[in-house]
């Protein structure tokens, strides 16, 4: 069994990875998860939405994503 690590996906992320890492950790897509960012932006104070965003890029360790969210594509025979 193994148990998943919060950590931030710079190579699938626009900015830091960090919205990619907690969509992997989650389970979700990553666009979602960006959509709830950004809308967590305008709903509430920018500042501490930016600020806590620039802490987790900070504090969250690189890594590589854990689950396959990748649609699966279906070719025609």
């Amino acid at each position: 069994m193994t148990t998943k690590q919060l950590q931030r996906i710079p190579s699938e992320g626009k900015i830091g990875g960090v919205a990619a890492g907690l969509a992997d950790y989650f389970g979700i897509d990553t666009t979602l998860m960006r959509i709830l960012w950004i809308a967590s932006f305008f709903a509430f104070i920018h500042v501490p939405v930016i600020v806590f965003y620039i802490i987790l890029w900070a504090i969250m360790p690189k890594g590589v994503r854990q689950n396959n969210n990748n649609p699966v594509e279906i070719h025609q025979v």
